[in-house]
């Protein structure tokens, strides 16, 4: 095969890889996002769970408060019995007190609804904690999983980068501006192999005699209809070629 043709080749395998590399580096920041998403889910709901536990403390004591005025009260209207003077006003006070107490008895049953529903909250937070103790942990190391692959990629990326630096020196000015203008244009995919008389870049069969020019690779040649630069690989070059670059 054609040295030139070779090393492109092998520049467009680093190019494609280059550009694979740079497309995951892309998504991390979203697949760390991602990863986060259900620990602040849980967070979110935990923190409206206390704002929730402020209201119900604000309640209880305010009903608690209540609820001793009302029982100061009574005691006032009990210790006002003694300067009752005919029955009409026992009847009226002990009327009187009667609503008091129910009053008392209503706010009691108030304050317990709300020491329910405080102990609710407690419940509801101690799980939710438990929760996103357990979520941190996962984010912990979903986040140093892809953190590891970047720094990988980045190793790899800096590897790549030199070599397709080193190998572009090797090619010729005139094919490599020919190469450049063609992936820009094929979406990275400048050169195409021939196989079963057809271009695997664009899958239409080839004339016959473009074919056998390709074979014997006397010159670089493109396609009739997609315009890549064709090769023929050689069944002992196919295995070799086939691997990745390292």
């Amino acid at each position: 095969m054609n040295s030139q043709l070779q090393s492109l080749i092998t520049l467009q395998k680093y190019d494609l890889r280059i550009f694979e590399i740079l497309g995951k580096k892309k998504k991390h920041p979203e697949l760390i996002k991602a990863a986060q998403t259900p620990l602040l889910e849980v967070s979110k709901q935990l923190q409206s769970l206390q704002a929730v536990a402020e209201g119900l403390h604000k309640q209880r004591r305010d009903g608690e408060q209540e609820l001793a005025l009302q029982e100061e009260h009574i005691q006032k209207i009990r210790g006002r019995l003694n300067d009752l003077k005919t029955n009409k006003e026992y009847q009226a006070h002990l009327f009187e007190i009667e609503l008091a107490k129910k009053k008392k008895d209503a706010l009691e049953e108030s304050v317990l609804g709300i020491l329910e529903k405080v102990e609710q909250n407690e419940n509801q937070q101690k799980e939710f904690q438990s929760n996103a103790g357990d979520l941190k942990q996962a984010f912990e190391y979903a986040k140093s999983k892809i953190e590891g692959e970047i720094s990988s990629l980045d190793q790899e990326l800096a590897s790549l980068e030199q070599d397709h630096s080193e190998l572009t020196k090797q090619v010729e000015g005139g094919l490599l501006t020919r190469y450049l203008k063609l992936k820009a244009l094929r979406k990275g995919f400048a050169i195409a192999e021939v196989k079963d008389g057809a271009c695997l870049g664009c899958r239409l069969q080839l004339p016959p005699q473009l074919v056998a020019n390709v074979k014997r690779a006397d010159e670089l040649l493109n396609c009739s209809y997609c315009h890549r630069i064709l090769y023929w690989e050689l069944p002992s070059e196919a295995e070799h070629e086939s691997a990745p670059p390292a």
